[in-house]
């Protein structure tokens, strides 16, 4: 049982470390997504490809989720 409990702290201190990452961006109008100006303040790094490359579904924004993967994966890196 101890493993079990172990096992759900990683977990959750795992997700506590994106959404903190991701929590330095901030969504400036509100709608619940990220544009690239809004991104770009956060990850000055970032470029047009790159934005297409996080912006998994390609609606021209990039949701909590696909930033939280990004960050993740290592492909956005606060500067």
């Amino acid at each position: 049982m101890k493993t079990y409990w172990t096992l759900i702290l990683a977990a959750l201190l795992g997700l506590g470390a994106t959404t903190a990452m991701a929590a330095d961006v901030q969504d400036a109008n509100g709608d619940g997504v990220y544009s690239m100006e809004e991104l770009t303040v956060a990850f000055p790094e970032l470029t047009d490809e790159l934005f297409g490359a996080v912006d998994v579904n390609g609606d021209g924004a990039v949701d909590p989720d696909e930033l939280a993967a990004a960050v993740d994966a290592g492909v956005l890196v606060a500067g």
